[in-house]
């Protein structure tokens, strides 16, 4: 029974640590590699709404593929953390929604994918924003 609670109580305490270094992470701001992937991302991103008005199909799906081998850049290492799990997620099935519709052609669904995909961006922010007051406060 000892040996049961002193386990849960060492797990206990690197699960606390890991949480105070992510924060700590956070009020600090992003690393320079991930201002870079950001500055990238959003980059690419007003060449997806470009690919998507002019309806060019071959540059939404190259685009949206550039997109999301962003996510394996060094500078994305930052949102590998738990607290960016579910946003990191959440992007990378926005951009394949984008990819899927560019495939089918269609302007109106590629349109709402590209929103989600926007959406899925200022969400990430928001938290990270709010993550950051939180942390100063």
């Amino acid at each position: 029974m000892r040996g049961r609670i002193s386990g849960w109580i060492r797990r206990l305490a690197v699960v606390m640590l890991i949480g105070v270094w992510s924060f700590s992470l956070l009020a600090q701001g992003p690393p320079t590699q991930t201002k870079q992937v950001m500055r990238r991302k959003l980059e690419a991103s007003e060449q997806l709404l470009a690919a998507l008005v002019t309806s060019n199909w071959v540059a939404l799906d190259r685009q949206g593929r550039a997109l999301k081998a962003q996510t394996a850049d060094p500078g994305w290492d930052q949102l590998r953390l738990p607290e960016y799990q579910k946003h990191t997620a959440t992007f990378v099935q926005s951009v394949d929604a984008v990819i899927e519709t560019a495939g089918r052609r269609d302007q109106r669904a590629a349109l709402m994918a590209y929103n989600g995909l926007v959406a899925s961006c200022v969400e990430c922010h928001v938290y990270v924003s709010r993550a950051r007051i939180v942390k100063t406060q």
